[in-house]
């Protein structure tokens, strides 16, 4: 098969020095990758030959489509209307043959096409034969004899009652023939001429490339071909098939480039016939060849194949950022390279060299071109070398580029900056999400790496410089930056984390989606039931509040699998049952049961009633008696699901009002709407009534202000009140979405909701690490005055000289201000924090010094 991508292509250089005698021979080539249409109806669509009109036809490249490189036409005729793709253009030198790739779509079959031609501008249309079948589900090409001169345009139709693959469509010119025999060459969509020349990429001693060439008669006298020969050392071409061919005919020869040792190599091709445009056909050949261990540039080894063994060096742009894998530059280009020893050795700066063979990251179907080039361990060879020298580091400056550059995929796996970029999204960035940016040259793909600083950070609203390292999956560029630095963005972090969670009281509530029901839920029981306890036992909180058990047997294993938690579940007999886990050790129940007086079954889902656990939670010595409410509010946005969640509201807040207006109470759960406003039409939040009473707390609303979504990438629908007993003992700004992409493929094997969680002191917290002289001395006092407007002092004292932070935190756990990062000497220390610019509402301020951290609030008032 001659004809393939342009981008398969190997690199070839050509002279196309024309003989008087010959005319030149050119076509139109379309492979379908620069247009964009996600639509079956009818459209005009551009590509790179022109515009193109679509009826029922899109470019897709799904699991099921059948595609060359990152996308092909699928046409559908389910519905049994008119289906086709047509060109909205003439050729013009008419066209002697019209090829293409066509495959059923998926498992279907019994599809057609049928191909049309028009030399009129499309007013009448000519059948080029029967229509042709498609007989399997791989693309395979069909190539028609047209042979028609003049301006042409070509619209192929679709028959059949499913779905169907087109890609990769050539139209060559009409031969007009000539009197004489006539020789003409071709290299895939290249026409070569004589005295031109093939440069084969550089190659590894003990491997070979190729390249298939095609000659043709274009001449009314038949074509004689007295022989094809190569010379030089390491070329080589194939034997002739067919010696005389008439007008129009073919045959095709393979040259071949197999170095025997390492350096450059010369040679010629030559073809001896009768033609009389060129009795002796000549190509120069040239090829360049390494030894396996060879250093050579990056640019060079990207273009050798897959499982070829390499050797490369340059700086690392990216180390374990991503936990895999780094990214390197020399002066010619970007690599990846996935191994696991190299991201903990080397750091952003370091020279390294790696040797290891070529590989690519396709955890989907594609074509091996549309995903992230890297060397890595293939399934034969997995011996990686790799060294980082001992030599001054450096970082690499970004590349100033646009993305329509990063766009056309020139600059897989380097460094880049893209000027003046806007991201298309408010709040914060999830983990392991695509985001759209912009700049003036258009749009493209940035991905926030789960392993990065940049989870749970506030997205950039105003137009600012963006840095990050191209990558590549299905066919798509991405930019991935790799710390908030690269987006001029600060890092999240929360007060406490330092702090031993057998120090303060943790609790979490999480949809668990359907938990151990396959059918429903992930696919994977099993997979599902490890990964829930893997999160659980990271964590490590003191109570859960589960959501969504809809396997009670299976939970109950997850009870006994979890060997320091005791559980409770609901008894109401809907699937999709609420659950509370607890530790044992911090932990004692004293009641549990459905809260039902005053509720309206109908309100609560049909009877999914509030799940009551009543404990005794001791934590540094101190008890605290707690009302724990689990609560799975009405789901979907219809007016009587909002209705029900309002009234469901009412009468849990009344309840607890008239039952428990003196205790520590709890609720949490999935309250499956909003509380800044509804998610159905934007009405008042049905928890509004808890909002508006300062008796309670609605903790995890400062979430929902920030831009965070506990349920996928959707919505803050898992929350947290508290009553005023236990707001003293809350541990201000420790709320939080958990970031549990420690699990692979979390959203679809294991929950679509993250887990929600806080953390409250009982008593005092004791130093850690057993560095009791700093912490008897180490002490951070309230600030004066408090409440304050618009300036407060903090003092602090400190036991020996010391590098002291002293940083101040919104509610919802984002940096405003580092008033101190220095080194400073023991004894009483003193700073002024200036407000001027901040709205009301409680800060944290933490003081971080000799290996310790203490944190206290403060309340600016105006």
């Amino acid at each position: 098969m001659f004809f393939m991508k342009l981008s398969r292509l190997l690199s070839l250089t050509l002279i196309l020095v024309l003989v008087s005698s010959l005319n030149i021979y050119a076509q139109l080539f379309e492979d379908f990758e620069s247009g964009d249409k996600s639509f079956y109806g009818g459209a005009s669509v551009t590509l790179s030959s022109g515009d193109w009109y679509f009826e029922e036809s899109l470019l897709g490249n799904l699991s099921n489509d059948n595609f060359n490189g990152s996308q092909g036409v699928r046409m559908d005729r389910r519905d049994g209307v008119d289906t086709y793709i047509e060109m909205q253009f003439d050729k013009a030198n008419g066209a002697d043959e019209i090829s293409f790739y066509m495959a059923n779509y998926g498992s279907t079959s019994g599809n057609t096409i049928l191909v049309q031609y028009s030399t009129d501008g499309g007013s009448n249309w000519t059948s080029i034969g029967e229509p042709i079948e498609a007989t399997s589900n791989d693309l395979e090409q069909v190539t028609l004899k047209v042979e028609v001169d003049g301006n042409i345009r070509f619209k192929l139709v679709q028959g059949g009652s499913e779905r169907l693959n087109i890609d990769d469509l050539l139209i060559t010119d009409f031969v007009q023939a000539q009197d004489e025999a006539t020789l003409l060459v071709t290299s895939g969509v290249e026409t070569l001429s004589d005295d031109g020349s093939i440069t084969f990429p550089k190659t590894l001693v003990g491997t070979n490339r190729t390249e298939t060439l095609t000659i043709k008669n274009v001449g009314n006298t038949d074509l004689s071909i007295s022989s094809v020969a190569t010379t030089g050392l390491g070329f080589s071409v194939t034997d002739l098939t067919d010696s005389t061919l008439a007008f129009n005919e073919s045959t095709s020869v393979t040259l071949t480039y197999e170095p025997i040792a390492s350096g450059e190599a010369q040679g010629t091709f030559v073809v001896s016939s009768n033609a009389t445009n060129v009795a002796e056909f000549n190509l120069t050949l040239s090829g360049e060849a390494f030894e396996d261990g060879d250093i050579i540039p990056i640019a060079d080894a990207r273009e050798l194949p897959l499982g070829t063994r390499v050797s490369v060096t340059g700086r690392v742009t990216v180390a374990n950022e991503f936990g895999g894998p780094l990214y390197m530059q020399d002066a010619t280009a970007g690599i990846a390279v996935f191994w696991s020893d190299l991201h903990a050795a080397a750091e952003i700066g370091d020279s390294i060299s790696v040797t290891g063979p070529l590989n690519v990251f396709k955890p989907i179907a594609g074509a091996d071109s549309d995903f992230l080039l890297q060397i890595s361990a293939t399934d034969t060879d997995n011996n990686i070398l790799f060294e980082v020298f001992d030599v001054e580091k450096r970082e690499v400056t970004p590349k100033p580029v646009t993305l329509a550059q990063v766009n056309a995929g020139t600059l897989e796996a380097q460094l880049v900056q893209i000027a003046n970029a806007t991201i298309d999204h408010s709040g914060v960035f999830q983990a392991n999400t695509n985001y759209t940016i912009s700049d003036n040259t258009g749009d493209a793909e940035l991905r926030i790496d789960n392993n990065t600083n940049l989870v749970n950070v506030s997205a950039p609203v105003q137009a600012t410089n963006v840095v990050g390292v191209v990558g590549k999956f299905a066919g798509i560029n991405q930019l991935l930056p790799r710390f908030t630095e690269d987006l001029d963005v600060e890092e999240v972090t929360f007060p406490g984390d330092s702090i031993s969670k057998d120090q303060t009281f943790d609790i979490v509530t999480w949809n668990v989606e359907w938990f151990g029901d396959a059918g429903n839920g992930p696919e994977d029981d099993s997979l599902q039931f490890e990964n829930v306890k893997e999160v659980i036992t990271t964590l490590d909180a003191d109570v859960y509040a589960l959501q969504e058990i809809a396997n009670t047997e299976l939970f109950a294993d997850l009870d006994d699998a979890l060997t320091d938690y005791r559980s409770i579940i609901a008894t109401f007999s809907q699937t999709q049952k609420t659950a509370f886990l607890y530790k044992s050790s911090t932990v004692q129940m004293r009641a549990q049961g459905l809260i039902t007086s005053g509720m309206n079954s109908s309100d609560w889902a049909n009877g999914r009633f509030p799940l009551m656990f009543r404990f005794n939670a001791t934590i540094n010595g101190e008890v605290r008696d707690i009302y724990a409410y689990n609560i799975h509010a009405k789901a979907f946005g219809e007016d009587t699901d909002y209705s029900q969640r309002v009234n469901a509201s009412i009468q849990l807040k009344t309840y607890l009002d008239d039952n428990r207006a003196d205790d520590n109470v709890i609720i949490l759960g999935d309250f499956n709407d909003e509380m800044l406003a509804s998610t159905y039409n934007s009405e008042p939040s049905p928890y509004k009534n808890f909002q508006d009473d300062p008796e309670y707390t609605v903790v995890t609303k400062s979430l929902e202000e920030a831009g965070y979504t506990s349920y996928s990438s959707y919505s803050m629908i898992d929350h947290i009140i508290f009553t005023s007993e236990l707001s003293d003992e809350h541990y201000a700004g420790t709320q939080r979405v958990e970031n549990p992409f420690y699990i692979g493929s979390y959203l679809s094997q294991t929950s679509d909701h993250f887990p929600v969680w806080t953390r409250f002191v009982f008593g005092e917290i004791t130093a850690n690490e057993n560095d009791n002289e700093i912490a008897q001395t180490f002490k951070l006092h309230q600030n004066y005055p408090n409440p304050f407007n618009p300036s407060t002092v903090i003092n602090y004292e400190l036991s020996q000289s010391t590098n002291v932070v002293l940083e101040v935190f919104d509610i919802a756990g984002r940096k405003i201000s580092t008033l101190v990062n220095a080194k400073q000497s023991a004894g009483k220390q003193s700073v002024t924090f200036n407000a001027g610019n901040l709205s009301s509402g409680v800060y944290i301020y933490r003081l971080h010094a000799g290996g310790q951290i203490l944190t206290k609030k403060m309340m600016l008032i105006k």
